[in-house]
């Protein structure tokens, strides 16, 4: 299937080669930065696991081990960095800052460096099986009904976050993060195995230490598993869910089947930059100025802020830029569901279209 070209508005801005070539002065990684948030972050996952040990009440345990879950989410930033080659300037040492920062996470950074740069850039919402990758209605109604239900739960408006967090921890950590499937090239598999051994060393590790927290601390076993490694874990599952569902889905964004002129409907037209506090925003590594990153992967997360901010002034107000909000979001969940790839719209789960064609598209 040939898709539609792009709506004549859009086809008459700067080519993604122009725009890669103006914001490239912001792909500059320093060394001295990404090798300090990296030690910090993993430095505070780290006094948040200790704090679900020592601290007295329960929900400062609970909040420790939230807090680390948040570290968990940002050193995954960090290590996204790594992988392009952004972090800093040695990619001998992206690569071993990179393997160390995903490692929380449990994350095989092997398998991510391949599936994240050679799969998920090139076919940015594609047919390359990627997250929140929508169903058309033909396809969703052949599913078992099972899975029906399953895709409507993972589309609901949030229930706590928790669909997020199940979505992802099923059909994107399982599937496609932690050991090496048939998907991966041959050539790859013995170092994803040896990543695989390492992330396997680091969880004895961790539960080895939490389990024996009586003998040091005054937490029991089941509370420093639950509350120090559990607790952590999904609460990454669901920020990753999130993250990736909010920086690629969107009533305006398109997905497609069948070839695509990516050199003019680019990346930075395919996802979302969700504008928080900018304060906020440098906390977390700037993880939301997302479409950027898609035109040129070299730029550091600490410096996505103002090249986010040139893009959307070079794009003229058709960049998909959506103030982070509550409202916001249950519209999206409420319209995002299903997709017709012929129209470029959103589907209920029923059909009913809930969006206009994609204005990106003629």
């Amino acid at each position: 299937m040939i898709q539609p070209s792009p709506a004549a508005a859009v086809s008459r801005l700067p080519s993604r080669a122009q725009l890669a070539s103006a914001l490239r002065r912001h792909a500059k990684p320093k060394t001295s930065i990404g090798v300090s948030l990296v030690l910090t972050d993993l430095a505070l996952y780290a006094c948040g696991v200790i704090g679900v040990l020592l601290l007295p009440a329960l929900w400062m345990k609970v909040a420790a081990g939230i807090f680390a879950g948040l570290k968990i989410s940002n050193l995954l930033t960090l290590a996204h960095d790594a992988s392009h080659g952004s972090l800093t300037h040695s990619p001998r040492l992206n690569w071993i800052l990179g393997t160390l920062a995903i490692t929380p996470g449990l994350f095989n950074y092997r398998i991510w460096c391949y599936e994240h740069n050679v799969l998920h850039h090139p076919a940015t919402n594609g047919e390359h099986y990627d997250s929140y990758q929508p169903f058309s209605k033909a396809e969703f109604d052949q599913l078992p009904k099972v899975r029906q239900w399953a895709e409507r739960f993972y589309r609901s408006t949030p229930l706590a976050l928790v669909n997020f967090g199940v979505y992802f921890l099923i059909h994107r950590w399982w599937r496609v993060k932690l050991f090496p499937r048939k998907w991966l090239p041959l050539m790859y598999h013995a170092s994803a195995w040896r990543h695989f051994v390492f992330q396997m060393t680091y969880v004895a590790a961790l539960l080895g230490a939490l389990l024996l927290a009586p003998l040091y601390t005054s937490t029991t076993s089941a509370t420093a598993v639950l509350l120090g490694f559990v607790l952590p874990f999904f609460v990454w599952m669901i920020l990753a869910g999130f993250t990736l569902y909010i920086q690629h889905t969107h009533p305006n964004i398109p997905w497609f089947r069948g070839s695509l002129d990516r050199e003019t409907l680019h990346g930075a037209l395919l996802s979302v930059n969700l504008k928080i506090p900018a304060l906020i925003s440098q906390t977390i590594h700037n993880i939301y100025a997302h479409p950027v990153h898609h035109l040129v992967p070299a730029i550091p997360s600490y410096q996505l802020l103002d090249a986010q901010h040139e893009l959307e002034e070079r794009l003229n107000g058709h960049a998909t830029v959506v103030p982070f909000s509550i409202r916001t979001l249950v519209r999206t969940m409420r319209t995002c569901r299903l997709y017709d790839f012929n129209l470029h719209r959103w589907l209920d789960f029923d059909g009913t279209p809930t969006s206009p064609s994609s204005s990106l598209l003629a």
